[in-house]
């Protein structure tokens, strides 16, 4: 019986980490980066459906235009906010209903953690990073003579931002 039990003992410890590798959910967090990005006024550079978190920073360079977040907390999980930077004068946050906040101003930090997150981010000099699971439209300039940004998907190579609107993007792991 001893000897029965030392020949299985190395098989069961093989045996142990496929059965945690197979149980493991092979579509985890994901991640997006954006950086630089710019979209024409009133289209967003990022629409962003999250859960888990996303931070960002958005800054014209010019305190007379002004840049906007959108973001909608259906789960009322309030860890969202912003702040200013780089001494701009101004920040405006604005309850749109009761689980949509904007915040509007010209250089301004931002954040939706730890949830459930709608996001809409419009303006120039959009950076943005976000982990978990979701989907992103992204947009960049249709003016190709000027810079409109770039992006990286769940750890990807980086693209460019396009003239039109992307196609639904998943942003989880490749397994």
């Amino acid at each position: 019986m001893r000897r029965l039990a030392m020949l299985c003992l190395p098989v069961l410890a093989l045996a142990l980490p496929a059965t945690a590798l197979a149980l493991h959910d092979a579509s985890g967090d994901g991640t997006l980066v954006v950086k630089n990005g710019t979209a024409p006024r009133g289209v967003p550079v990022v629409t962003l459906v999250i859960n888990g978190t996303a931070i960002g920073h958005v800054s014209t360079g010019s305190p007379d235009q002004f840049d906007k977040v959108v973001i909608d907390d259906p789960n009322n999980t309030n860890d969202i906010g912003a702040s200013l930077t780089n001494g701009a004068p101004s920040l405006a946050r604005t309850t749109i209903s009761d689980t949509k906040t904007s915040f509007v101003g010209s250089d301004f930090r931002f954040r939706a953690a730890g949830g459930v997150y709608k996001v809409w981010v419009y303006g120039s000099g959009v950076d943005v990073f976000a982990v978990g699971k979701g989907t992103v439209v992204l947009q960049g300039s249709p003016d190709s003579s000027g810079p409109d940004g770039r992006y990286s998907l769940n750890g990807n190579d980086w693209h460019s931002l396009p003239a039109v609107p992307t196609d639904l993007l998943k942003i989880t792991s490749s397994g």
